[in-house]
């Protein structure tokens, strides 16, 4: 049995999360059961487009990750699966019976998805539409996570191939938000807050590998106001009080203070929007 990756906004409060880790139980028997996190804020996608795309490439490469934060739950919204192969050199997963390594994403169609396609260097992902498949289980219209969701990831843990639950889609078919594919220009780059961690830590939609064309000079709000960054790869090299602009553990750019929180510094919150600012070119 292929282990099983859970991402809800179910919180730890309610029994929600434990019945569709229970229904697991019962339908994959012997497969693992893993958590990503169950605390992503209610509704919000892109929160759980981080925590999804900075968490899978740290699971077992064969693991099947069931993601549902799904504010369009009973709507027309569709049910997609991405199936992301464990290397270039790997078969087609179409090929039949036993197919590639890899792992395999569940989710609404509502850009979950968007930051894990979007990764530099990904090739080979096939997306498809599980409508079919999701339509065969009597589902409460409010829970598809507990009546929907886990029955499909218990086939694809027993080892049936998603390539046989749906229609093959284009990626370009999929919900694609902005800030999924953040893109620099001669001035900056426009970044979104996805996801505010204890600290104060605030991660933004720019992948932590960006070379920006100049140092760094600042940030301008989305209310207008800028405010200087230092570029520092670490939380000591800033200098106390300063906010810095870091690649952070996480795959993504991070905005930090030392030992304080850079949210409460620049009064943003998940969701804020914000330029990162270029040096003048001469």
């Amino acid at each position: 049995m292929r282990p099983v990756a859970l991402l809800t906004d179910f919180g730890l409060t309610d029994p929600y999360a434990g019945q569709m880790r229970a229904a697991l139980s019962r339908l994959a028997p012997g497969a693992a059961v893993l958590d990503i996190s169950h605390m992503v804020e209610p509704f919000a996608v892109d929160q759980a487009a981080l925590f999804l795309a900075a968490s899978a490439p740290h699971y077992p490469a064969d693991a099947v990750f069931v993601c549902v934060v799904d504010p369009g739950v009973g709507s027309s919204r569709r049910i997609v699966g991405a199936h992301i192969p464990g290397g270039a050199h790997l078969p087609d997963p179409d090929e039949g019976p036993g197919g590639p390594a890899g792992q395999d994403f569940l989710a609404p169609d509502n850009g979950l998805l968007g930051l894990v396609l979007a990764r530099p260097g990904l090739s080979g992902a096939r997306i498809y539409d599980l409508g079919p498949a999701a339509g065969a289980y009597a589902a409460s219209a409010t829970f598809h996570g507990r009546d929907v969701f886990a029955p499909l990831a218990a086939r694809l843990s027993a080892g049936e191939l998603m390539a046989g639950m749906g229609r093959r889609l284009s990626p370009a078919e999929l919900i694609r938000p902005d800030w999924a594919e953040a893109r620099p220009d001669r001035d900056g780059i426009d970044a979104r807050v996805l996801h505010v961690d204890r600290y104060g830590n605030c991660l933004l939609s720019v992948r932590a590998g960006l070379k920006p064309p100049r140092p760094v000079s600042g940030l301008r709000m989305s209310w207008g106001q800028r405010r200087p960054v230092l570029q520092a790869r670490s939380y000591a090299e800033l200098p106390a009080g300063a906010v810095g602009l870091l690649p952070g553990s996480q795959g993504f750019l991070e905005l930090a203070v030392n030992q304080a929180s850079a949210a409460e510094a620049l009064g943003l919150r998940r969701g804020d929007c914000l330029r990162v600012l270029w040096e003048r070119g001469a």
